[in-house]
């Protein structure tokens, strides 16, 4: 799992760094280099700050219920949500659709690398149920 989030982080700092790039090109060639450097910096501030709310609100730890799953961020909130979708491929990843109480689906994607090999098949199976009573 930590290998995992340094890849997303990582993946994360390579893209705000092009956007900057590019954001302070295109105004540099239009309004001068004061202004391309006023424009990147907002935009560096902007999206590190939605990176760092997105990255707040990924959850980090879940509990199975009957028919869904309990889901903690980094903030310590928990949600509710019940499972109706799923998609495993080949016993290494596992792509569930839960709804939450707002009617808004969400995607969680469980690498069978981050959980126990036991744990990863009940969720499987929990997940193929749950998701039959939607199909």
């Amino acid at each position: 799992m930590l290998r995992a989030s340094r890849l997303v982080r990582g993946a994360m700092v390579g893209f705000i760094a092009v956007a900057v790039v590019s954001v302070f090109q295109c105004v540099a060639a239009r309004a001068g280099q004061f202004h391309a450097c006023v424009a990147a910096f907002t935009c560096l501030a902007a999206l590190c700050l939605f990176a760092r709310a997105w990255e707040r609100r990924q959850p980090v730890a879940f509990r199975l219920g009957p028919d869904g799953l309990t889901t903690w961020d980094r903030a310590g909130v928990a949600q509710y949500r019940r499972i109706t979708g799923c998609a495993q491929w080949s016993d290494r990843l596992l792509a569930l659709t839960l709804l939450s109480s707002g009617a808004r689906s969400v995607s969680f994607l469980v690498a069978a690398d981050a959980v126990g090999r036991d744990t990863f098949r009940e969720l499987a199976v929990r997940a193929r149920r749950g998701a039959r009573a939607y199909l």
